[in-house]
């Protein structure tokens, strides 16, 4: 019992030794592991503030670039990205910087360019057009979108067939984007206005010399179209009025020669025909004459201009046509005051105002009146001849003052006019830097109005810068060279 007892006591010692022993052992391992877990603590903790402040240092700059990279794409190309700490990452901003400096001044070029570009196309008069293969527009300047009737910004990026509502137009595109090569053609639009226009048309090429389109430039020569039928009409019409009195005399003259001078009274007749068709072709010429002399003197600033009383001016033309109202027992009414001084040629507007009432006289009724207006107002010198005659339609007071042209030519030539009056009425005021206008009702009357500037320069005297050659007609008398309708 005893030995058991002792081995149960060396035993259970042992035991408690060695437990005792592990516990310290367990005690001092998970002291050692606390201090390992701290100092691994306190590292991550260094290390985690020290990398917290590297990306700091990286991201910042990265993110100021990224915002300037921004800002560059919103085209604020002025902005600078700047300076960084790190000299890879200051690189990398002093490349932006120079990137975006290069693009402003590659955009300023460009759009400098581009608005010497605009304005250059602004400016012309000709339209262009330009569109692409499928007949969409590409461009157009001002002047073509006048033409088209349209806005510049409206005809951009839509079809052809949309915008342009003048089949030739339409078809004219059609064969410059067809034509290998240039075309031009001449066409006529109609519309609120009839238009005449001068069509070109080329191939669009880009840069690499692909086909893209067709530019097409426009020009509108309705005018010289205009004045071509003015000039063909007046060869036309100055033929027609010389031949009618030439024909005339030369039909009389040869009876008088076939059948001799038995019979005076008869050949008195003849030759008193004879002599009224000769002052009929002189008086033409002389109306001729006086136009090229005005024409002349207006292109070379030679017309002389003094200050006159428009007063007397008015009466005389009013006693120049004196005669011929008494005849036919119209009433000639001037109204004017005695003090209105006009910077004026004086024979060459009393000439005009002549060929106005001479005019009003003839196509009045019998007993009616012819009022000779002229005063001031806000642009200058007016003058107005007011009558109650038959009038004119509103389809020929456009082209009243052509030479030759005649409302009634029956009626005009019975009366005496040789249809170049209101030409030389219109060229006498274009003279004076003025307009003429006409407003006229049928069967009320007509009344022609004559606007003068008050101030027009003196220039040199017509017969001197013709070196002395003959003085500018003051008048033509009504009764050899009648103004006319």
């Amino acid at each position: 019992m005893r030995k058991r007892s002792l081995r149960g006591q060396l035993f259970s010692a042992y035991l408690a030794i060695l437990l005792a022993v592990t516990a310290a052992s367990v005690l001092w391992a998970g002291a050692i592991n606390q201090r390992i877990v701290g100092v691994g603590l306190l590292a991550a903790a260094l290390v985690a503030v020290v990398s917290a402040r590297l990306a700091r240092r990286i991201t910042g700059p990265l993110d100021d670039m990224r915002q300037s990279a921004e800002r560059f794409a919103r085209g604020e190309l002025q902005h600078r990205v700047g300076g960084s700490d790190t000299k890879e990452v200051d690189r990398l901003a002093a490349a932006l910087d120079c990137m975006a400096e290069r693009l402003d001044e590659r955009i300023r070029a460009i759009l400098c360019r581009q608005n010497e570009y605009e304005a250059m196309l602004s400016s012309m008069e000709e339209g262009v057009l330009a569109v692409d293969n499928d007949g969409t527009i590409l461009s157009a300047n001002d002047a073509c979108a006048r033409l088209l009737e349209a806005g510049t910004a409206a005809l951009r990026g839509r079809p052809i067939y949309e915008i342009l509502r003048k089949p030739p137009l339409v078809r004219f595109v059609e064969a410059a984007l067809a034509h290998p090569s240039q075309v031009d053609e001449d066409l006529r639009c109609y519309g609120p206005e009839e238009r005449w226009l001068s069509a070109h048309g080329t191939p669009l090429a880009d840069a690499r010399g692909s086909r893209i389109g067709a530019l097409v430039v426009l020009h509108d020569i309705t005018r010289l179209r205009h004045l071509e039928n003015v000039r063909r009409d007046f060869v036309a019409n100055v033929s027609h009025e010389l031949r009618t009195p030439i024909t005339s005399i030369k039909g009389f003259v040869e009876t008088l020669l076939d059948e001799g001078l038995e019979d005076p009274a008869r050949a008195l007749r003849f030759l008193n025909i004879v002599l009224k068709q000769v002052n009929r072709l002189d008086a033409i010429i002389q109306d001729l004459l006086l136009l090229s002399r005005i024409e002349r003197g207006a292109e070379d600033q030679m017309i002389e201009r003094g200050s006159e009383p428009l007063h007397e001016v008015l009466q005389s033309a009013a006693e120049m046509c004196q005669r011929k109202a008494d005849d036919k027992a119209v009433c000639l009414l001037v109204d004017c005051p005695d003090d209105l001084l006009a910077r004026v040629n004086g024979p060459l507007l009393e000439q005009a105002v002549t060929n106005l009432v001479d005019n009003a006289v003839k196509y009045s009724e019998a007993g009616s009146s012819v009022q000779i207006e002229g005063g001031r107002d806000d642009g200058g010198l007016v003058i107005r001849v007011r009558d109650k005659g038959c009038g004119i339609a509103a389809p020929h007071q456009p082209r009243l003052f052509e030479r030759f042209y005649r409302v009634d030519k029956a009626r005009s030539r019975e009366l005496g006019g040789t249809g170049l009056g209101l030409a030389i009425v219109k060229h006498i005021v274009a003279a004076h830097q003025g307009s003429v206008e006409v407003e006229s009702v049928v069967g009320q009357g007509s009344t022609f109005t004559l606007r003068l500037p008050d101030a027009v320069p003196v220039a040199v005297p017509l017969d001197e810068a013709d070196g002395g050659a003959d003085e500018v007609p003051s008048q033509v008398p009504p009764e050899e060279a009648p103004a006319s309708k």
